[in-house]
C-alpha cells in the first residue's frame, strides 16, 4: 500500500514539473541516470564544492516552485524508485548552478553528496558536498528543509569520514527542527536512524532501549508506520540483547515479531525493511555462534543492499559478512574454502578503503578480519598481532561491543591453540565488555559456553556481588549474599530495577512527576519527597510533594515558585541548585555555612537529603528528601539507590520535555495542515471565480460595445423610418395593408427602451465581474491598502444564491451599515476568507433557526443579516450579526476551538472559525470575539488595527 503511495505521489509530481517546464522521464534507465550525472559533472566542471556557495540567490518563481515539488518528492523516490531519485537529486543541482541556491539547495547537495559516497565511491568529494550543504543551509537560514538537510548529510555521508558517533547529536537536532517546522516524516527518521546508529556505534543499550521505546511512541502517535517499523527492528535487537525474548536470534518480542511482520513487508515490497531486518539478524545469529543462519540472512541483505545505499549498514554488513565466512571456513569443502577466501579478499579490499578514509569507524573492523583470516590460513603471528590491533582500536574509538567481540575471538583462536591460560584472560574481558554494553543474553551465552574459563568472575560475583556495576541483569544474585552490604541488604533489588522500569516508562509530564516521587519515597526511607524543576528564565517551581500522612502516600500536584514554597529549605536547594552538589544533613548540623534557614530551625527534620538530577552535564531537577523522625536515614547504600533513580528520572524528564514539544508540534503540524486544506479550498474558490469573471469580461464587454454603436443606429432607423411614413399616401393605410397588428409608434418607442434595459443588465454583469476578481484577488508576502467594503459586498454576491427564497424559507436580507472607513493595510484574500466563513455560518444558523416554522411566522421576523463598520479604538471595526437562534454558553467557549464544530457530519470541519480568527488575531494583529444570546441572534466582531 505505501509503496502504492509512493508511485502515485511520482505521478502526479511528475505531472506538475512537466507543466512549469521541468521534465523528468517517468520510467529512469540506466542511460538516464549516466547522462544526467554526466551533464552535473560537466556543469560542476571539476570545481570545489565550497565555490557553490557564491552562487547568487535562486528568484525564478517557475524553478522555485519546481525545486519544492522535487524536493517534497525525495523521500518516495527513493523508497519507492531509486533510479528516479538520483536523477531527481542531478536536476536540482543542475537548476541550482543554472539558476542560483534555493533553500531545497541544501538537501539537493546533500543527496548528490550521498551518490558521490555511497554509489561512486568519490568519499572527499561527496563530504565536502555535504559539509558545504550544511554551511549554505546556515548562509540561507533555510530553517524549512533544516531536518531533511541534517538527516541526509549525518545519515548518509558523515560517517565515510567522521566517527559515527559524531552523527547522534545532529540527528536529535534533526529531528527537534522537524518537529518545530512540522516535518514529521524527517523527524521521526532521524530519530529512528539515531537509534540504529547508536546501536551500531556502541551505545549502552539499556539506555538506547529507552530512547527507542519513547522515539517510537512519538512514532506511533503520529502514525508514521514505516519509521516505526524499521525503529521496532533495531528496538526489538537491542531487548533481545538486553535478554527479554526467548531465542536472541529471532525478531519476536514486544515490540516487533518477524513472524507476522515479514510476510506484510514482502507483500508491500518494502525492500530497505526487509533488507534490514535480515541484517539485524545477520549480526545476532552470528553474535550467538549460529553462523549457518547468518549465512542465509547474508542472502537476502545482499539481494536487497542496494535499497540501503551510502548507509552505515554497507561496511558493517561486509565486516559481519566476512567473519561468517570466515567462521564456517573449516567445515567447508576445499571448493567452497577456495570461494570463500576469494570472496574475503575482494571484501579486504573494501573495507581497506573504508578503514583508510574513516579508521574511527572501520579500521578496526578490518584489523578484525585480518585476523581471522590469518587464523584459517595458519598463520598464528600474524593473527595474533591483527587481533591485539583489533580490539585495542574498537577500545579507543568506543565499540565497546567490537571491543567485546575481538576479545572473544582472540579468546577462541588461543583455545584451538591449546593456550587456555591466555584465552581466559581475553574471554574474561569479553565478558566485562558485553557486561558494560549492556548485553545481558550475550553474557548468559558466555557463561554456558565458558564457565570454566569464566569460573574466577562467576565465583567473586557469588561472593561479593554489586549488582551497581550490571543492573540491567543483576537482579537476584545478591539473594545469595552472606557478608556484604550491599543494595540487597537494604532493599529487594528487583523492585529497584522494577521502579526504574516505572519511572522510564513514564512519557506523560505529570504521571512522570507522580511516579518519580511516589517511587523515591517508597525505595529511600523518606517521608517527604519535593521535586523541584527549571522553568525558563532560570525561574524554579517546586512541582510535586508527596509525603506520608495517616500511613497514606499523599502526592500534591501545584506548581508554585521556589522562593514562595514554605514546605522545603529553600537555601539548602539554592546550595544545591549553584553548586550541583549532593547534601546529606543528620540532626540540622552541618560544615556548610548559610544553609541551615528558617524552615529546618523551625521543623528540625533529623534526617535531610538534597539531591541534583543532572542529564548529559546539565541540572534537569532537584530532589529534596527528609525524615522528621529518624536520623540516619539516607546511608550510602539508600543514596546509591536514589542516585540510580535520579539518573533514570533525569533521562525520563528529558524525554518527557520533547514528547510534550512533540505534542504541540503535532497540533501545530494538524493546524497547519487543515488551514493549508481550507486555504487551497478558498485559492480553489478564488481560482475558479477569478477565471469566470475572466471568462465573462470578454463577450460583455463585446455586447456592450455593440449596444453602445447600435443606440445612435437604431435611432437613425427610426427617423427614416418617420420620413418615409410621412412620405407615402395615406400612409397608414399602406402599413395596415401589410402590417395589419403593428403599432409602429408604440414599436419605435419602446425599442431604445429595450437597449436601454440591455446596457443596464451589462453594467450590472460588469460590476459583478468587477466583484469578484476583488474577492478573488491573490495575496501578496506583504500587506496591502484594501477597501474592507469592497471585500464584504464582493463575498456578499458569491453568497447571493444562498441568500436567495428557496421552498424551506424567505429571502434572507443582507443590511449594510458602512461607515466612513480608510483603506486598511491587510491581506485582502485573507480577509475575505474571514467574511466568507463568517457570512456562511451566519446562513447556516438562519436556516436552522427557520426549520420547523411556516412562512407566515417567518415574515413577523424576516431573516436578516447585519452588517456595520466603523471606526474605533484606532482600528476598523466590522460586526456581522445574524437574527438566528443564537448560541448556548457551553458552545459560545468552543465556538474558536480547532475542528469544533456544531453541524452534522460531512456538513463542517471545525476549520472555518479557528482560521478565522488565526488570520484577524495572529496575522493581523486584531480582535475576533463572539456575542450571542440564546433566541436572539449571533453577532461576530472583528477589530483590525489600521
Amino acid at each position: 500500500m505505501a509503496q502504492a503511495q509512493h508511485k502515485n505521489a511520482l505521478q502526479i509530481a511528475l505531472t506538475v514539473l512537466q507543466s512549469i517546464g521541468v521534465e523528468l522521464p517517468q520510467q529512469v534507465n540506466q542511460t538516464d541516470i549516466e547522462s544526467q550525472l554526466e551533464q552535473t559533472k560537466y556543469l560542476l566542471a571539476d570545481k570545489p564544492a565550497m565555490d557553490l556557495l557564491e552562487l547568487p540567490k535562486m528568484t525564478d518563481e517557475n524553478i522555485l516552485a519546481a525545486m519544492r515539488i522535487l524536493s517534497s518528492i525525495m523521500s518516495a523516490a527513493y523508497q519507492a524508485n531509486p533510479p528516479l531519485f538520483r536523477v531527481i537529486v542531478f536536476k536540482q543541482v543542475q537548476l541550482s548552478i543554472f539558476y542560483g541556491n534555493a533553500p531545497e539547495s541544501t538537501y539537493a547537495y546533500a543527496s548528490y553528496g550521498l551518490i558521490l559516497c555511497g554509489v561512486l565511491g568519490e568519499i572527499d568529494t561527496g563530504y565536502e558536498f555535504g559539509e558545504m550543504a550544511l554551511l549554505l543551509l546556515e548562509r540561507l537560514n533555510a530553517f524549512k528543509v533544516k531536518s531533511k538537510t541534517l538527516f541526509a548529510v549525518n545519515c548518509f555521508i558523515r560517517h565515510w569520514k567522521s566517527p559515527i558517533k559524531d552523527t547522534l547529536n545532529p540527528l536529535l537536532q534533526a529531528y527537534t527542527s522537524g518537529l518545530e517546522t512540522g516535518d514529521i516524516e524527517y523527524a521521526v527518521m532521524s530519530a529512528y536512524v539515531f537509534g540504529r546508529y547508536a546501536y551500531l556505534s556502541g551505545h549502552g543499550l539499556e539506555e538506547l532501549a529507552q530512547a527507542m521505546g519513547n522515539y517510537g511512541a512519538i512514532m506511533h502517535q503520529f502514525k508514521q508506520t514505516t519509521s516505526l517499523n524499521f525503529n521496532s527492528i533495531y528496538y526489538q535487537s537491542v531487548l533481545n540483547l538486553l535478554g527479554m525474548s526467548d531465542n536472541p536470534c529471532f525478531l519476536i518480542g514486544e515490540v516487533y515479531d518477524e513472524v507476522t511482520m515479514l510476510p506484510l513487508h514482502q507483500a508491500a515490497n518494502q525492500t530497505s525493511i526487509i533488507c534490514q531486518l535480515h541484517f539485524c539478524k545477520l549480526l545476532l545469529c552470528y553474535l550467538f555462534s549460529n553462523y549457518q543462519e547468518a549465512l542465509i540472512n547474508v542472502a537476502v541483505v545482499e539481494k536487497y543492499l542496494t535499497s540501503v545505499t551510502g548507509l552505515v549498514l554497507i561496511p558493517t554488513f561486509y565486516f559481519y559478512e566476512s567473519l561468517t565466512n570466515l567462521a564456517l571456513y573449516k567445515d567447508c569443502s576445499i571448493t567452497e574454502q577456495k570461494l570463500i577466501i576469494e570472496r574475503v579478499i575482494e571484501t579486504h579490499k573494501k573495507l581497506k578503503k573504508w578503514a583508510e578514509s574513516a579508521p574511527q569507524n572501520y579500521a578496526h573492523k578490518y584489523n578484525l578480519v585480518e585476523a581471522e583470516r590469518f587464523r584459517i590460513l595458519g598463520q598464528k603471528i600474524e593473527a595474533i598481532e591483527w587481533y591485539d590491533r583489533a580490539i585495542s582500536l574498537a577500545k579507543e574509538n568506543g565499540y565497546i561491543q567490537e571491543e567485546a567481540l575481538g576479545n572473544e575471538l582472540a579468546a577462541k583462536f588461543y583455545l584451538d591453540w591449546g593456550k587456555e591460560k591466555i584465552a581466559q584472560v581475553y574471554i574474561q574481558e569479553a565478558y566485562y565488555c558485553y557486561a558494560r554494553w549492556g548485553a545481558k543474553a550475550k553474557v548468559n551465552h558466555l557463561e554456558k559456553t565458558y564457565s570454566q574459563l569464566l569460573q574466577p568472575i562467576l565465583q567473586h560475583q557469588r561472593i561479593n556481588f554489586n549488582p551497581l556495576e550490571t543492573i540491567a541483569f543483576r537482579g537476584t544474585a545478591s539473594s545469595s549474599s552472606t557478608g556484604s552490604t550491599s543494595i540487597a541488604d537494604v532493599l529487594d533489588f528487583t523492585s529497584i530495577f522494577k521502579a526504574a522500569q516505572a519511572i522510564s516508562s513514564s512519557l506523560k509530564s505529570d504521571q512522570l512527576i507522580a511516579s518519580l516521587t511516589r517511587i523515591i519515597l517508597e525505595n529511600s526511607g523518606a517521608k517527604k519527597v519535593v521535586l523541584i524543576l527549571p522553568q525558563e528564565e532560570n525561574i524554579w517551581e517546586v512541582k510535586a510533594i508527596t509525603f506520608i500522612e495517616h500511613e497514606e502516600i499523599q502526592t500534591i500536584l501545584n506548581p508554585q515558585l521556589l522562593d514562595n514554597c514554605q514546605d522545603i529549605p529553600v537555601k539548602i536547594i539554592n546550595y544545591v541548585k549553584n553548586t550541583q552538589q549532593t547534601i546529606v544533613i543528620d540532626n540540622c548540623k552541618t560544615d556548610i555555612p548559610g544553609v541551615i534557614g528558617k524552615y529546618m530551625l523551625s521543623h528540625k527534620p533529623q534526617s535531610v537529603l538534597c539531591v541534583p538530577i543532572i542529564n548529559q552535564v546539565h541540572l534537569v531537577g532537584i530532589l529534596y528528601l527528609e525524615n522528621s523522625l529518624t536520623q540516619g536515614v539516607f546511608t550510602s547504600e539508600r543514596l546509591s539507590v536514589i542516585n540510580l533513580l535520579s539518573s533514570q528520572a533525569a533521562i525520563s524528564l528529558e524525554n518527557a520535555r520533547l514528547y510534550q514539544q512533540a505534542g504541540i508540534a503535532l497540533q501545530n503540524l494538524q493546524q497547519a495542515q487543515l488551514q493549508v486544506v481550507q486555504s487551497e479550498k478558498m485559492s480553489a474558490l478564488g481560482n475558479l471565480v477569478a477565471g469566470v469573471a475572466h471568462e465573462m469580461n470578454n463577450p460583455l464587454g463585446f455586447i456592450s460595445a455593440s449596444l453602445q454603436q447600435a443606440k445612435p443606429t437604431i435611432a437613425d432607423i427610426v427617423e427614416h423610418l418617420k420620413l418615409y411614413q410621412e412620405s407615402l399616401p395615406n400612409p397608414n393605410d399602406k402599413i395596415k395593408d401589410h402590417a395589419e397588428d403593428i403599432d409602429l409608434d408604440y414599436s419605435l418607442s419602446d425599442l431604445p427602451k429595450i437597449i436601454d434595459s440591455m446596457t443596464m443588465a451589462c453594467d450590472r454583469l460588469q460590476n459583478i465581474s468587477t466583484s469578484l476578481r476583488t474577492f478573488s484577488r491573490a495575496d501578496k508576502d506583504y500587506k496591502v491598502p484594501f477597501n474592507i467594503h469592497e471585500g464584504i459586498d464582493s463575498t456578499i454576491l458569491i453568497l447571493k444564491h444562498r441568500l436567495k427564497a428557496n421552498e424551506e424559507r424567505p429571502e434572507i436580507k443582507v443590511v449594510t451599515d458602512y461607515g466612513n472607513l480608510l483603506q486598511v493595510k491587510c491581506f485582502p484574500g485573507q480577509l475575505n476568507q474571514v467574511f466568507m466563513n463568517i457570512l456562511a455560518n451566519a446562513i447556516d444558523a438562519i436556516d436552522e433557526s427557520n426549520m420547523g416554522r411556516l412562512f407566515e411566522e417567518i415574515k413577523h421576523n424576516p431573516n436578516r443579516i447585519t452588517i456595520k463598520t466603523s471606526l474605533e479604538n484606532k482600528g476598523v471595526k466590522i460586526a456581522i450579526a445574524d437574527n438566528g437562534n443564537g448560541i448556548s454558553k457551553e458552545v459560545k467557549e468552543k465556538i474558536f476551538d480547532h475542528l469544533f464544530t456544531t453541524k452534522g457530519v460531512g456538513k463542517g470541519t471545525g476549520l472555518g472559525l479557528a482560521i478565522a480568527r488565526q488570520i484577524v488575531e495572529e496575522t493581523h494583529g486584531g480582535k475576533l470575539s463572539v456575542n450571542s444570546v440564546m433566541g436572539k441572534g449571533t453577532e461576530f466582531v472583528i477589530a483590525i488595527p489600521i
